[in-house]
């Protein structure tokens, strides 16, 4: 079988939309008020920390995947147990997006339809990807991206130069102190920045040669990311105001029906769905991927694409039964998630493996031959 590849160009591209959909999504800032923009710049600072713990991981290992670092550093037993736990955790955070896109996509554009069937079609071609190999994914976001980009920039022109958007909803700046942000910086920092572990996965795809400047891309990706998700919750808060942000279940889309520009389009908030569906595509890929590259080191005889097809329809079914309604989802996202989960699989898990592996290797650095070196 072919080996895949992915190149820089193609995982700056990746992981630009993967940090910029979730929490556009379901607006993880929302809770934040005028202060989210700060809340942004400084989880960014964190987050590009995480990604440089994430990065030395792969490097102390010589850029191998999760699954091989855990079990180089934890054995057979229990690194398999592990690594069944990082199945669970990927696969469960790429159904609660497969349903939180879902319900969007219903609740903006497909409200007469059914919610499974809604699900089901937007899970085909994420299968038909990955049966198909991560390469074809990482070659789609290249060209996708810049379909964001275009929807984006006419909405930033559109909401800036419109009389709807009101600086005062940004005043008065820290009105609690800064002390009061430090939950919501937190939880920024995790989600979406902490979710990028999953890139651990995407390292060894790259070729050898350029695999030093991974960091530098990650810290471009990371930055651009910044600007869509500033922008996006800035245009939120200056339209809506901090309260109806808030309260709305999407506020990007209620804020982008409120902008029209009769001299090109009466409405813009068809581009905010276009972003929304895009970037959360490439997010749910990229956490299928990790899950099944989790699986496919526990059920040896079979390689992810073989487990693409089952694994898609327990997704299906999981989305249909993982949470009631919106309120529910998001509830679960923003407060939930930060509090058990993400702190496992992101914080702890990954401090112990960081610390072991510079222990072991800091001298010595692993040297393997990667996937994308084949």
């Amino acid at each position: 079988m072919k080996t895949s590849r992915i190149s820089l160009n193609q995982f700056l591209t990746l992981l630009v939309l993967f940090l910029s959909s979730s929490a556009s999504l379901v607006n993880v800032g929302r809770f934040s008020g005028r202060d989210v923009w700060i809340v942004i710049l400084i989880s960014t600072v964190f987050g590009g920390l995480l990604f440089t713990i994430y990065y030395r991981i792969s490097k102390l290992h010589g850029f191998q995947s999760l699954t091989e670092i855990i079990r180089d550093l934890f054995g057979k037993w229990i690194g398999g147990l592990i690594i069944l736990a990082y199945m669970g955790y990927f696969l469960f955070l790429a159904t609660g997006l497969l349903k939180s896109t879902s319900d969007m996509i219903k609740a903006t554009t497909m409200i007469d339809a059914n919610l499974t069937l809604v699900i089901t079609l937007l899970m085909i071609p994420i299968v038909y990807g990955l049966i198909l190999g991560v390469n074809v994914i990482g070659r789609s976001s290249e060209l996708l991206f810049y379909v964001v980009c275009i929807c984006f920039i006419p909405l930033l022109i559109a909401v800036f130069t419109s009389d709807i958007f009101k600086f005062e909803n940004l005043l008065p700046v820290l009105e609690k102190g800064l002390f009061a942000l430090k939950t919501d910086i937190y939880t920024m920092s995790l989600f979406p920045y902490g979710e990028a572990i999953t890139f651990l996965f995407i390292f060894p795809l790259i070729p050898n040669d350029k695999k030093g400047k991974i960091l530098k891309y990650g810290y471009v990706a990371i930055v651009m990311a910044m600007v869509i998700l500033l922008g996006i919750d800035v245009m939120n808060i200056g339209i809506l105001g901090a309260d109806l942000t808030k309260n709305f279940v999407y506020p990007f889309f209620n804020a982008m029906k409120m902008v029209g520009v009769s001299v090109l389009f009466e409405r813009v908030d068809p581009l905010s769905i276009i972003i929304l569906m895009t970037t959360c595509f490439f997010k749910i890929s990229i956490y299928c991927y990790a899950g099944l590259s989790c699986l496919e080191k526990i059920v040896v005889r079979f390689n992810y694409r073989q487990l693409a097809i089952p694994i898609g329809i327990l997704l299906i079914f999981g989305a249909t039964k993982i949470s009631s309604n919106r309120i529910e989802n998001i509830y679960r996202v923003i407060i939930q998630n930060p509090k058990g989960l993400l702190p496992i699989f992101q914080l702890a898990i990954p401090g112990l493996i960081w610390i072991m592996s510079e222990f072991k290797y800091r001298k010595h650095p692993k040297d393997v031959k990667t996937e994308a070196s084949n």
